[in-house]
């Protein structure tokens, strides 16, 4: 089984957001030599204790710092930008760091005022269109756009081999079966609905075609990322896991509320009305436990699923304590270090 990263970020405690940039260097480093397969950095905006707003950028430190781990954008809110600009972006990478780039595609709101914040045209009413902007995305990065778009006559770096890879950021069936439909890597996220995962990736390989552009992939590829707490004991790791289970409680309410810093295990055990427990549901929302129930627990999703990849993201401030559990994982999977 291969295991990816996914970092949000997260700035260490005492640290400021350049340090959290230098800090995901450092960790990406780290685990290339762990044999880890991927590092993928997210994009939030205006998260006080996040420090990634920008990952199209960042990405090309990362990639410049390494020399083997597959560094990704993991993902581009496209309902926020134009496909042709970020096509140039991602192009650009490609060709600096050839066959070493994912792009993830996704879609997702920042909050009312950063969204407006976001667009060039403050006061518009903005369409759903993420369908035809993917397509059109996935044109640029292969330099070939259909005959039927008006765009046809330009390209980005025609000299240059298609891509980076192209992956769709899925929750749902729906997006999965774009995937498939396109011919394109599903990245299913089992964060926000967990219990779905089976079901895309059911759809995703059930509908999968080769894909007709020069980006796309010719049989499907897969993986499934999930939220994992590890500690040696089951209580350490349910201690570890309440001030992010506190963070994604508020951000999730009514109200929205982004906190300025990860809650201490006080504050975390206030805002959850006491210590939540690990549960023992085939799909958690949090993975929490122990280095061998974490590993049994995901060989399972492995064998509901035929998962062979799973990417994981702890949201701990702690550098030491997140590559403490990363080289744990190594061992536990038999990575090639």
């Amino acid at each position: 089984m291969k295991l990816s990263i996914l970092d949000p970020l997260v700035i260490p405690k005492g640290s400021t957001s350049g340090g959290a940039l230098r800090t995901a260097i450092m960790m990406a480093q780290q685990v290339e030599r762990l044999g880890f397969t991927r590092y993928w950095i997210v994009e939030h905006h205006d998260v006080a204790f996040e420090a990634n707003p920008a990952p199209e950028v960042f990405a090309a430190a990362l990639a410049g710092a390494t020399s083997r781990i597959r560094i990704g954008v993991g993902g581009v809110l496209l309902n926020h930008y134009s496909p042709y600009k970020v096509a140039e972006a991602m192009r650009t990478l490609n060709a600096l760091f050839p066959g070493r780039i994912d792009v993830g595609i996704g879609r997702a709101t920042a909050g009312p005022l950063a969204d407006k914040a976001l667009r060039r045209l403050r006061d518009a009413d903005i369409p759903d269109d993420q369908a035809e902007r993917v397509e059109e995305l996935i044109g640029w990065l292969g330099n070939d756009l259909p005959a039927t778009s008006p765009f046809r006559g330009i390209g980005i770096m025609r000299d240059e081999s298609p891509g980076p890879l192209p992956w769709i950021l899925a929750v749902s069936e729906e997006s999965a079966r774009r995937a498939a439909t396109l011919g394109l890597g599903l990245a299913c996220s089992a964060f926000h609905k967990p219990e779905q995962a089976p079901h895309s990736m059911a759809a995703y390989r059930g509908a999968f075609r080769p894909s007709p552009h020069a980006a796309g992939i010719a049989r499907p590829q897969a993986f499934i990322a999930v939220r994992v707490i590890i500690a040696e004991t089951q209580d350490e790791a349910e201690r570890l896991a309440m001030p992010v289970r506190a963070v994604f409680k508020l951000r999730r309410s009514p109200e929205r509320i982004m906190v300025e810093n990860l809650p201490t295990l006080d504050e975390a055990i206030a805002i959850m009305g006491g210590m939540v427990r690990a549960g023992n549901e085939d799909w958690p929302a949090f993975l929490v436990g122990t280095p061998a129930s974490v590993k049994a627990r995901l060989r399972r999703m492995a064998e509901i699923t035929g998962a062979e990849e799973f990417m994981v993201q702890d949201f701990l401030d702690d550098p030491d304590l997140r590559l403490r559990n990363y080289k744990v994982l190594a061992r536990e999977f038999g990575l090639d270090a």
